[in-house]
């Protein structure tokens, strides 16, 4: 009869739960990720929606850029894609009854600095006051290289204001520039006018709102439902991640970890794609193209293509027009290509806004018609039509950095500061008088 031994191992050591593998229990780690996949379906489904009312309105059966009769009752439906992106046919003349910077803000729904700059050109256009280029070695907005001198701007009040009604974000403006004096030099507005810059925006995002081509606030990011979203989803994050390590801590299980996951996984969509663009109206998006079709004529026009009448329109009213739609260098140089043809003293009519600061054989002030007249006069000591446009191109730049702040705070988009109620501003916004339309 046999006998069977017995025979134990000895554990060389003791096993500790650190040594032991990470644990995952199946049931607990399958409901885990189905709980994990809820907040960022959830997250996933604002964006959408909020993309899909974040789309233009646009006309039905209407070629695009035009209004229908009675644009109120007229049936409209929103644009694939967001905004309009099709092909546009260049237009020969701006939108009627449409300021240069109003047109620039409805066209990216941003008023920034050119919209600004190109309010103030246009305006010295229409004659309320005269640009006077001042050139000398004492300081200045920029710096002339050609002549190593320094430039400046020098804005005049005309002695009786033009025969109409400005708007009152252009009222503004001109009260804000002036402040009860004649004379302003541009470089010394500079750091004194961060205020009027916001108050420009919202004069800017007023009128486009009014005038019916924006519904709400241009700037508006519906940041409600994506603050409230991040309200409840950053607690949850929170509590999850306390969990998480706590299991791995006393247990090595990380079955919890899909919730985890899933909720910070949610919310980087929703801080990120949470809040919508403002969509353009209908009428917005009509103007909006047509608004496209005229600076593609402006950025493609060559100056031997161009009939009279065109050319004499370029100098008395496109020029704004240009610096809104970031189109200065080019507009410059095709007036400089036109000031070289022999008769052009023909299309020099209105231009006496810009002074271009030199001395003309009386020694007074030369203006740029007076300037660009003499270029058709051999003898004339000026020779280089680059010189004016220089000087107009130069207080463009000049007025930008003067209504750029990039880096100050509360300098956005006109609605940053505590107290804005602009329809549909749900931004930080601004305390400004008149900020509550």
């Amino acid at each position: 009869m046999g006998t069977t031994a017995a025979v134990t191992f000895a554990m060389p050591y003791a096993v500790t739960p650190a040594l032991l593998p990470a644990l995952v229990d199946r049931d607990t780690f399958v409901g885990a990720s189905v709980l994990g996949l809820v907040p960022l379906l959830l997250a996933g489904l604002v964006v959408l929606v909020k993309w899909w009312r974040g789309r233009d309105e646009m006309f039905d059966d209407l070629t695009p850029g035009l209004l229908p009769a009675d644009p109120a009752t007229a049936p409209r439906h929103r644009v694939r894609g967001g905004e309009w992106s099709g092909t546009v046919a260049p237009a020969f003349s701006p939108p009627r009854e449409v300021r240069p910077g109003v047109l620039g803000t409805v066209l990216d729904g941003v008023a920034d600095p050119h919209d600004v700059s190109a309010t103030l050109v246009d305006l010295a256009v229409r004659g309320w006051f005269h640009i006077v280029e001042v050139r000398g070695p004492e300081g200045g907005q920029a710096h002339d290289k050609a002549r190593d001198k320094a430039r400046d701007w020098e804005l005049r009040r005309t002695s009786a204001d033009p025969d109409e009604t400005p708007t009152d974000f252009e009222r503004l403006l001109l009260d804000r520039v002036f402040d009860g004096r004649d004379r302003v030099r541009l470089s010394a507005l500079k750091g004194s006018f961060a205020m009027t810059m916001r108050e420009a925006q919202i004069g800017l995002y007023r009128e486009v709102v009014d005038r019916g081509w924006y519904a709400r606030h241009p700037r508006a990011r519906n940041g409600r439902t994506r603050a409230a979203g991040l309200a409840v989803l950053v607690p949850l994050v929170l509590v999850a991640l306390v969990l998480v390590v706590t299991g791995l801590a006393q247990a090595h299980d990380w079955s919890l970890t899909p919730v985890l996951v899933g909720l910070v996984a949610a919310l980087v969509v929703l801080a990120r794609w949470g809040g919508a663009r403002t969509p353009r109206t209908a009428e917005g998006t009509a103007l909006r193209i047509e608004a496209l079709g005229f600076r593609e004529y402006l950025a493609t026009a060559e100056a031997d293509r161009l009939r009279f009448e065109e050319k004499r329109a370029l100098l008395s009213g496109y020029l704004p027009y240009a610096v809104a739609f970031g189109l200065t260098a080019h507009f410059a140089d095709l007036l400089r290509d036109l000031a070289r043809e022999s008769h052009w003293a023909d299309y020099v009519d209105g231009l006496d806004w810009y002074d271009f600061g030199g001395s003309g054989p009386d020694g007074g002030d030369l203006s740029l018609g007076d300037a660009l007249g003499d270029i058709a006069d051999t003898s004339s000591w000026f020779t280089d039509p680059g010189d004016v446009f220089d000087g107009v191109d130069g207080f463009v730049d000049a007025s930008d950095s003067l209504f750029s702040f990039h880096g100050l705070p509360g300098c956005g988009d006109g609605c940053d500061l505590p107290g804005c109620d602009l329809p549909g501003c749900d931004l930080p916004g601004c305390d400004l008088p008149g900020c509550d339309f």
